[in-house]
C-alpha cells in the first residue's frame, strides 16, 4: 500500500514558473541568475507558508544546475538535478536554527564551509528560521556570513525578521514575501481539485482560502481535512460543518430582522448561534464584517474589494440595495464599541444582546430623520430676566427699558447663585459673559458701555479657572500652581499673578504665551497685560525647640513663671 503524502509536499512547485503569488521575488532571482549578479547571501522572510523555503531549495537547485535553461529555470535532467529531487545533494545543506541555534553549531559550520564542493558549482546553505540564532552564534556567524569562499552561497529564511540583529541584515540581501492572495489560492486550489479528481463547490473553495489567511500551505492543510471528512465530493456546508465556521446566512437573517425591527427573531437567531458554540466575540466580528460587506457592495467600484464566491457577491449585492449607509456606518460604530468592551464585561450574552438591540431600532430613528428632511435644530437657550418673559416674547418683541420692571432684590439673588454655580464649560463661557452684562444693565436700569480695556474679575477668573482645568491631564504642575496663584486686579487693563517663588514664576512664564491666547479668546478682550509676581512672605517667628528656648518663650508671656524660678532655685534641664 503506497503512503499517503500530503498536498503541501506533494504539491510543493519545482520550478519558478509554480511559485504562486511571488511575482516580485521570482522576477529578481531569475534577472540575478542569468546576469550572474548572485549575492553571498540572501534572506527571505515573511508570513508562514509563502513559500520562503520553496524558493530557497529552487534557487539551490538552479543555480547548481549543470544546463541552466536560458529562461532562469533548471533542466532537471542533469546530476545535480536529480540527486536534489532524490533529497541525496551533497552540495545543498539544509539546517534549522531552532535546534542548531549555540556557538558550537555555527563553528561546526564554519569549519564545513572551508572545504569546496567535490561537484557541482557551489555548497549552498538554508538556513531555516534563522531568527532562533542566540545572540553569540549570531556575533560567530558574522565574518563567515559577510566573507564567505566564492563557493558558497548562504539562504537564511525566517518569519520573525525584528528579531534578526541589524549586522546580520546589512550583510544580506533581503526578500520580502506577500501573503498569497485569495484568488490565487483558488486558483491553485481549483488545479489540484482536478488533479485529485475531486468535485468541489466554489463556494467550499472560497471558504478554504479565506480560512488559510494568505498561507497556500495553510490551505493545502485544511483541504486535505475535508476530503478526508467529505470524500470526493465537497460543499460548501462541509467545510462550514468540518472547520466550525459560522454559517454566512445567520448574518443575513439578522440584518434582515434588525431593519424589520423585530428583536424577537434577533434575539433568537444569536440563542441559536450560541447554542452551535460560538461566542460572542466571534458573533460580533462577522456581524461587523458583515456590514462592511454591504458598505463596499454599495458602489459598484469597490464590489472588487470582496473576496468572495459569485454567489454570495450576489446576496450581498442585494441586500446592500435595501439598507442604507447611514444604518450600516451606525451599526460599525455599535458594534466596534461592543467589541472592545466585551472583553470586560460580566454578562457578555448580555453585552451582545444589548448592542444587538440598539441596532434594533436605530433603523427607524435614521428613518425618521430621513423622512423630516432635517436633523432637529439645536435650540438656542434663552436666559430670562426676572420677570421671567416668555421665548415667544422675547424673540418677537422688543422690550424698552421703561416697560421693564426689575426688583433688585431678586437681581441680587440671581447674582449671588451666579458666584456659586459650579464651574462652567468652555462652549458656555461667551453666554455667561452675555448674562453677566444683562444682569448689570438690569440693575443700573441702564445699558453700560464697557471700554475696550476693561477687565471684569469674575469672568477672568472664570477663564482663569477653565484654562487650569482644560490642561490639568498634560500639564498637571502648571494647574496645580494655577489653583494657588493670587490674582490682583491693579487696574483696568493690568493683572498681577502672585506666586510663591521665581521657580514657580520660570515654570508659569513657559506656559503664558498659551494662557494669554486662551485668556483673550475666552473674555473677548486683547488689551490686558499680564505680570507675574513673587508674593512678600512675612518672615516666620522662630519655634523654640530646646527646653530654655521653650521657658524663655512662656517666661516672656508670663512673668510669674521666672518669680517661681527663682524663688523656688529650680534649674533648667538641658
Amino acid at each position: 500500500m503506497q503512503s499517503f503524502v500530503v498536498s503541501a509536499r506533494k504539491y510543493r512547485p519545482a520550478t519558478w514558473d509554480d511559485v504562486i503569488g511571488q511575482e516580485h521575488v521570482v522576477t529578481t532571482l531569475r534577472n540575478a541568475i542569468k546576469n550572474n549578479h548572485l549575492a553571498q547571501s540572501f534572506l527571505f522572510c515573511g508570513p508562514r507558508g509563502v513559500g520562503k523555503t520553496t524558493c530557497a531549495r529552487i534557487l539551490a537547485k538552479t543555480i547548481n544546475c549543470e544546463n541552466l535553461q536560458p529562461d532562469g529555470e533548471a533542466c532537471d535532467t542533469c546530476e545535480s538535478c536529480k540527486s536534489f529531487r532524490q533529497n541525496a545533494s551533497f552540495n545543498i545543506h539544509e539546517i534549522d536554527a531552532a535546534s542548531n541555534n549555540s556557538v558550537e553549531d555555527i563553528r561546526s559550520l564554519t569549519d564545513q564551509v572551508r572545504y569546496a564542493p567535490q561537484e557541482g558549482k557551489y555548497k549552498i546553505y538554508i538556513i531555516d528560521e534563522v531568527h532562533m540564532l542566540s545572540a553569540a552564534a549570531f556575533n560567530a556567524f558574522l565574518k563567515t556570513l559577510e566573507e564567505p569562499p566564492a563557493y558558497v552561497k548562504f539562504i537564511l529564511a525566517t518569519t520573525e525578521k525584528h528579531k534578526i540583529i541589524p549586522t546580520i541584515l546589512s550583510r544580506c540581501q533581503i526578500f520580502d514575501f506577500n501573503r498569497i492572495h485569495v484568488k490565487d489560492m483558488i486558483k491553485q486550489l481549483k488545479k489540484i481539485c482536478k488533479s485529485e479528481d475531486v468535485n468541489c463547490e466554489d463556494e467550499a473553495i472560497h471558504l478554504i482560502a479565506q480560512k488559510a489567511d494568505g498561507a497556500m500551505r495553510d490551505a493545502l492543510s485544511i483541504f486535505d481535512r475535508i476530503t478526508t471528512f467529505a470524500g470526493k465530493n465537497i460543499t460548501g456546508k462541509d467545510v462550514i460543518e468540518n472547520l466550525n465556521i459560522l454559517d454566512y446566512t445567520y448574518y443575513f437573517k439578522i440584518t434582515d430582522a434588525l431593519l424589520a425591527e423585530d428583536a424577537a427573531s434577533v434575539l433568537l437567531y444569536f440563542d441559536e448561534i450560541i447554542s452551535k458554540g460560538f461566542d460572542g466575540d466571534t458573533f460580533l466580528i462577522g456581524l461587523s464584517e458583515h456590514f462592511r460587506n454591504l458598505l463596499v457592495c454599495k458602489d459598484p467600484k469597490t464590489i472588487k474589494l470582496l473576496e468572495l464566491s459569485e454567489t454570495v457577491i450576489e446576496k450581498y449585492q442585494h441586500q446592500s440595495e435595501i439598507v442604507s449607509a447611514s444604518f450600516l456606518l451606525s451599526g460599525l460604530n455599535i458594534l466596534n464599541q461592543a467589541d472592545v468592551q466585551y472583553r470586560i464585561s460580566k454578562n457578555k450574552r448580555l453585552h451582545v444582546e444589548l448592542a444587538l438591540l440598539k441596532l434594533c431600532y436605530i433603523h427607524g430613528a435614521i428613518h425618521t430623520y430621513q423622512t423630516e428632511g432635517t436633523l432637529p435644530e439645536k435650540k438656542t437657550p434663552v436666559v430670562k430676566t426676572p420677570k421671567q418673559f416668555s421665548p415667544e416674547k422675547v424673540k418677537t418683541e422688543t422690550t424698552s427699558e421703561e416697560k421693564a420692571e426689575y426688583i433688585p432684590e431678586k437681581k441680587k439673588e440671581i447674582l449671588h447663585s451666579a458666584e456659586t454655580v459650579s464651574m462652567p464649560k468652555k462652549g458656555s463661557l461667551r453666554q455667561n459673559i452675555l448674562n453677566k452684562n444683562s444682569e448689570i444693565s438690569a440693575e443700573n436700569k441702564e445699558e453700560i458701555k464697557l471700554d475696550k480695556k476693561t477687565v471684569i474679575p469674575e469672568l477672568f477668573i472664570l477663564a482663569w479657572k477653565e484654562y487650569a482645568d482644560s490642561i490639568r491631564s498634560d500639564l498637571q504642575r502648571v494647574a496645580v500652581l494655577m489653583d494657588h496663584a493670587v490674582l490682583t486686579f491693579s487696574n483696568e487693563a493690568e493683572i498681577s499673578i502672585g506666586l510663591d517663588s521665581q521657580v514657580e514664576i520660570n515654570i508659569m512664564q513657559t506656559h503664558i504665551t498659551d494662557l494669554k491666547s486662551f485668556l483673550y479668546d475666552a473674555i473677548d478682550n486683547n488689551t490686558f497685560d499680564i505680570q507675574l509676581n513673587v508674593i512678600e512672605k512675612t518672615k516666620a517667628a522662630k519655634r523654640p525647640y530646646t527646653a530654655i528656648e521653650k521657658f524663655k518663650k512662656m517666661a516672656e508671656a508670663n512673668p510669674l513663671i521666672q518669680e517661681i524660678k527663682d524663688t523656688l532655685g529650680f534649674e533648667l534641664d538641658y
